[in-house]
């Protein structure tokens, strides 16, 4: 995006920032609200947050690293793994906390229900630094151009290909880097990953970011920056727009998801 591109979406974004800070109440973070189209941003909240603070992104990396054993042949639609729930990586506990499923795990439920084993257990099939090549590939560490010169763009660095796919080590998003991301992934979804991410919507981790009307296909996430805050993450696609929402939380789906849930809805009413 050029220079004038730039400012005229930054114009755009503080017209209408209003309406988007009242979506977030009392909830601290940064949100980036984009045109699928136009891949411009329509608008954004706190954008020293939005695109100023890079922070782990948790899972909602999992629809990306999962898309990109597929694209790699690396993992099937038929694959199927049965959770064990307990999962322990370099001495870290990442138990998966979905309620027990009736069935093996695939891809479309390890993103609805945000498995943990599942999506480590085909990771370590990526090698070296293939998953932060992957991710640079999705644009994490690109800058978008929506803000200016005061933007910071995210990080990758060599870390366990199992800790990287679960956003805990080796990655660094900014809401406005992962809304990139998402708008490649919205373009280039397979049937089971979009599947699974309706899914997460609809029965899954992301249900409060349900919208009456809307079909909405989203991820939650959650993680702890090395300063000791907890993040919480919600980002997500409809046919129109692209949204990614940070807040202070310990809950993606409890914490971010509804307010994602407020941006969506008003940005379909014409109010954002």
């Amino acid at each position: 995006m050029d220079r004038r591109h730039a400012i005229a979406s930054l114009l755009a974004a503080g017209a209408w920032g209003k309406a988007v800070d009242r979506c977030f109440g009392d909830a601290r973070g940064g949100a980036v609200l984009v045109d699928r189209k136009t891949r411009r941003v329509i608008s954004a909240h706190s954008p020293e947050l939005a695109a100023g603070t890079p922070l782990p992104p948790g899972s909602t990396l999992k629809p990306l690293v999962l898309q990109t054993l597929m694209d790699r042949g690396l993992l099937r639609t038929g694959d199927r793994l049965p959770c064990p729930g307990d999962l322990q990586i370099r001495g870290r506990s990442f138990a998966c906390t979905h309620p027990r499923l009736p069935l093996p795990v695939t891809v479309r439920t390890a993103i609805a229900y945000s498995c943990n084993c599942f999506t480590a257990y085909y990771a370590a099939r990526l090698h070296g630094d293939e998953l932060a090549r992957a991710f640079e590939q999705w644009g994490l560490t690109s800058r978008t151009g929506w803000f200016g010169a005061s933007e910071v763009t995210g990080r990758v660095w060599s870390a366990p290909a199992e800790l990287q796919a679960l956003g805990e080590d080796g990655v660094l998003a900014t809401p406005a880097s992962l809304a990139l991301a998402y708008l490649q992934l919205a373009n280039r979804a397979g049937t089971h990953v979009r599947a699974g991410m309706s899914d997460a919507v609809e029965i899954g981790t992301a249900q409060r970011a349900r919208v009456a009307g809307m079909t909405i296909a989203g991820k939650t996430g959650s993680a702890r920056a090395a300063s000791g805050m907890y993040v919480a993450w919600f980002a997500g696609f409809t046919a129109a727009a692209v949204v990614a929402v940070m807040v202070q939380g310990k809950s993606g789906g409890g914490d971010a998801a509804p307010v994602a849930a407020r941006i969506l809805e008003a940005h379909a009413r014409g109010a954002v």
